[in-house]
């Protein structure tokens, strides 16, 4: 079991009983296989190699599957210790920190960490080398790389600080005693500084040092980031390299955002709000150039929504979990009340436990022909694409 130790072809192609839409289950097996966080890509500028976390091993690694051929090769060989993403997956996981590494599309390059160092993997050559030695830290966020592939941003804290918040929360959590209301207090009592490498050189730089955790950082241009969470609250705001920071759309009567990804025509979200024991949830595009932001409201009882990324900003479509229905849906016409439309693109199983390796987390593929989502079959989270050629290009959407 070593980076370059190679798999065979797994996929799988079948119809969607519902729909008929053709998916290809890309990956299979009595383990779980789960894309890099979908706010980043995934697919290499090309669409030939997808890269991937896999626990085939016993550890989770990264891999690349080629689009093409369907054969799997390893990338990495770490063998850290509660590895996973502690809070927003399940902590006890070992092998590298999942959710946590970026693919460099410009560079064909992922970055990923492991113990108290980031290190690279080159997808051609697979040549891995460390980047950086972080000496009692540790990478608590998902990361990004800039859309030129010049740097690199992270989220770190102090590691035994953070271990031992951790484990309080999860004592508390155990016996009863802690619960979601409780949580932006607990992020206050977690400093993280948010940090930028530059690939060309390796020079490091922290951009802002916090007193409090945030969970997710991605560029939405070459100079700017946008973070999760806002103190106190969910939410989302802006840095830059000198560490000038823009709150973004803060709680009003449609709630507080989420989720969000950043594509050519702005920032599309959704916000969500509880009213009379109801949740509410809004969908939104943000354009950061003059501070506006328009907002549709979904049907009642949708659930925990996730915005889908089409770096396009052309394709709306979302996934979404109740208590009893987990689907991925497309929205048409979401100004035009006569035409409005939630169309099911896909059900999926349920999953009650797993953390984010179990959530759907829909994107399209970088020539934007398949949606890319993860599905719970057998038991297992696996790797799944869906033809949706016929729908991304419709006069349907936001803009219609």
């Amino acid at each position: 079991m070593a980076i370059g130790d190679k798999y065979p072809t797994e996929w799988r192609t079948f119809s969607d009983p519902e729909t008929g839409r053709i998916i290809k289950q890309l990956t299979t097996g009595r383990h779980s296989n789960y894309p890099l966080y979908y706010f980043i890509p995934s697919i290499t500028s090309d669409n030939r190699y997808l890269v991937f976390h896999s626990e085939r091993t016993g550890w989770v690694q990264l891999f690349r599957l080629d689009l093409i051929s369907g054969k799997i090769v390893q990338l990495t060989d770490g063998r850290t210790q509660h590895s996973g993403w502690a809070i927003w997956c399940l902590p006890h996981l070992r092998g590298i920190y999942n959710h946590l590494s970026s693919l460099n599309q410009p560079l064909n390059e992922v970055y990923y960490f492991q113990d108290e160092q980031l290190r690279c993997v080159h997808l051609h050559t697979l040549e891995d080398r460390l980047i950086l030695e972080l000496p009692n830290r540790i990478s608590i966020g998902q990361t990004g790389f800039s859309p030129d592939g010049r740097h690199f941003a992270f989220i770190h804290a102090d590691r035994n600080l953070f271990t031992q918040k951790f484990a309080e929360r999860e004592a508390l959590l155990n016996m009863g005693q802690f619960n979601w209301e409780m949580h932006d207090a607990w992020r206050n009592q977690v400093p993280s500084t948010i940090s930028v490498i530059d690939t060309a050189n390796g020079a490091l730089k922290d951009i802002i040092a916090l007193d409090f955790h945030v969970h997710h950082i991605f560029f939405i241009d070459n100079t700017r980031m946008l973070v999760n969470h806002v103190r106190d609250d969910s939410g989302m705001w802006t840095v830059d390299f000198d560490g000038n920071t823009r709150t973004l759309r803060p709680r009003d009567g449609h709630g507080v955002v989420c989720h969000q990804v950043s594509t050519a025509r702005g920032i599309y979200y959704e916000a969500n709000q509880k009213e009379n024991n109801q949740h509410n949830v809004y969908v939104g595009r943000y354009d950061l150039q003059t501070d506006h932001f328009d907002e549709v409201k979904l049907p009642p009882n949708m659930g925990y929504v996730h915005t889908g990324f089409d770096p396009a900003g052309r394709f709306l479509f979302y996934e979404s979990q109740t208590a009893t229905d987990h689907q991925l849906f497309s929205l048409h016409f979401p100004h035009d009340s006569e035409h409005f439309q939630i169309r099911r693109l896909r059900t999926i199983p349920l999953a009650l436990s797993g953390g984010q390796r179990t959530h759907a987390h829909p994107f399209l593929s970088p020539d934007r022909s398949q949606l890319f989502y993860t599905e719970i079959i057998d038991g297992f989270s696996q790797i799944c694409a869906m033809d949706i050629a016929d729908l991304v290009d419709l006069n349907e959407y936001w803009d219609a």
